[in-house]
């Protein structure tokens, strides 16, 4: 169960404000502006309907309504609201999509949340940049070789339909 700071919003991007930069919360992020740069979280983050989000995303769950152009990797789970985009890669043990939404890149949805971190590096190091992903946030814990994903992984051929890998 989440902790009970995790449940509130203590860091907001409001509509009509934008941000450029690295953003590192404590807790529950919420954005409903624009929002350029990277996002680490250690609780939730919510991209409101209005939400415009060029960045990474890293966090223990999120919710997508906007729109996200950029990576996205969760520990527990990942919600994608009716009208939410990804373009990006995805990782998340959990995955739940409602009707009109949309997912471009590679992704995995493990169904294991206790082996999450080990599975993420691995998705990192097949997928994604750990460079530009990760930046000075958290680096570090990505810098040991995986042997890859031992998950079941679902790609987007070029007409939008998963296919597994």
């Amino acid at each position: 169960m989440p902790e009970f700071k995790d449940s509130l919003v203590n860091s907001l991007v409001g509509a009509g404000s934008a941000l450029d930069g690295d953003l590192a919360v404590e807790g529950m992020l919420r954005v409903d502006g624009d929002l350029r740069g990277s996002i680490r979280a250690t609780g939730k983050v919510v991209i409101g309907s209005g939400g415009r989000v060029e960045a990474s995303i890293r966090a223990r769950s999120a919710i997508i309504g906007g729109l996200v152009k950029g990576d996205v990797y969760v520990t527990e789970q990942l919600r994608i609201l009716s009208g939410g985009v990804v373009v990006g890669n995805v990782f998340a043990p959990r995955l739940e999509a409602e009707e009109d939404t949309v997912v471009h890149g590679d992704l995995a949805v493990t169904g294991r949340p206790d082996r999450a971190e080990e599975e993420l590096a691995a998705f990192v190091e097949r997928y994604g940049d750990p460079a530009r992903f990760l930046g000075r946030f958290r680096e570090a814990d990505f810098t040991t070789q995986a042997e890859g994903p031992r998950s079941v992984s679902a790609q987007a051929d070029s007409g939008g339909a998963a296919t597994e890998a």
